[in-house]
């Protein structure tokens, strides 16, 4: 565990300080019998998070780093799952930072092409918009609505998936991969089909979309857990924005309206949670940072994917944040959570 924790500490580096240092590698060099001491806890962790995540029959892969200590549990962090919408929140890193740079801009009003809006027209969870809008706005809608349009609004304003995955190479986030819009990527899940509806005189043919798992193997739009927490880490210790940019992105985060029994499901009432879920056929993810009672704050990501419906998965999901919440929340610290 102490060689997993060193390993977490290089590869997200967060705590950087101005002088250079870096205040979770320091953490990880003063007491190393401290550490030591802490790996038969977090084995009982890993044990208990593995049976509940086993529990249910579903494939679930989850990833909790604490930004204090750099302290990480992982269950079957390093396999691929399906990002679904929780690429958003690369979507809106990427963006603020062409903000923080001058390429774009929240007052800016943007738009689909009318290529792009043909592509998209009657496609499931797809809200064309008949104009253009701020930046700002289109922001919001993606993470506190999960609104696709506006994600691929803002993944062409700032170049597409090949720029999106060329950010997250410079951010050093390895292990997350952006291969289609979200137009494209529900395209892919879908099957367009021909049904009657109604009865006697008044029954007619429509057609709808059927949803479709992705086949076995298909790593597109995929995201280890490690990596989704390693990015949840970076955003928040300020490595990959500024303060400003930083703060309002989480600050939109914790108005998610989306997924309210996942991550926050059985979280003490007033816990700062900011989070962004996915959901597709089968699938169910909640990633985000949520504050501690000691002061610390935890980067969460938990992806589900199999059979059971959407409750069941939501369970899944609010239970392992609990564990994690309870394990990493007793550790020594302040007394209040931490602000998002």
């Amino acid at each position: 565990m102490k060689g997993l924790l060193l390993a977490v500490l290089a590869a997200v580096g967060v705590g950087a300080q101005a002088d250079g240092t870096n205040d979770l590698a320091e953490h990880s060099r003063l007491d190393p019998p401290a550490l030591a001491r802490t790996e038969p806890t977090l084995a009982i962790l890993k044990s208990r998070l593995d049976a509940e995540a086993r529990g249910s029959g579903t494939r679930v892969g989850l990833a909790a780093i604490d930004l204090t200590t750099g302290t990480m549990v992982s269950v079957n962090g390093d396999q691929q799952f399906p990002m679904a919408s929780t690429v958003k929140v690369a979507i809106a890193a990427a963006f603020l930072d062409g903000v923080q740079h001058g390429r774009l801009s929240l007052d800016e009003r943007y738009g689909l092409s009318a290529h792009e809006r043909r592509f998209a027209r009657g496609l499931g969870d797809m809200r064309l918009f008949g104009g253009r809008r701020s930046g700002a706005e289109l922001l919001d809608l993606m993470l506190t609505r999960s609104d696709n349009s506006a994600a691929d609004t803002l993944l062409a304003a700032i170049g597409g998936t090949r720029a999106l995955g060329n950010w997250l190479t410079a951010a050093g986030i390895s292990g997350q991969r952006v291969d289609r819009s979200i137009a494209e990527l529900l395209r892919d899940h879908e099957v367009r089909k021909r049904m009657r509806v109604g009865r006697g005189r008044h029954r007619h043919w429509i057609t709808v979309s059927v949803p479709r798992a992705a086949p076995a193997g298909d790593k597109r739009d995929s995201s280890t857990p490690e990596a989704m927490a390693a990015l949840l880490v970076k955003l928040r210790g300020g490595e990959l924005l500024d303060r400003q940019r930083t703060d309002y992105l989480f600050e939109v985060m914790a108005r998610c309206r989306t997924g309210p029994g996942r991550i926050r499901g059985l979280l003490p009432a007033g816990t700062p949670v900011a989070h962004k879920t996915g959901t597709m056929n089968g699938v169910t993810d909640d990633v985000g940072i949520v504050g501690l009672p000691n002061g610390h704050a935890l980067a969460v990501a938990i992806f589900e994917t199999g059979r059971g419906g959407p409750r069941a998965h939501d369970r899944k999901i609010a239970q392992l944040s609990r564990m994690l919440y309870d394990h990493f929340g007793a550790a020594s610290g302040g007394t209040t959570s931490a602000p998002m």
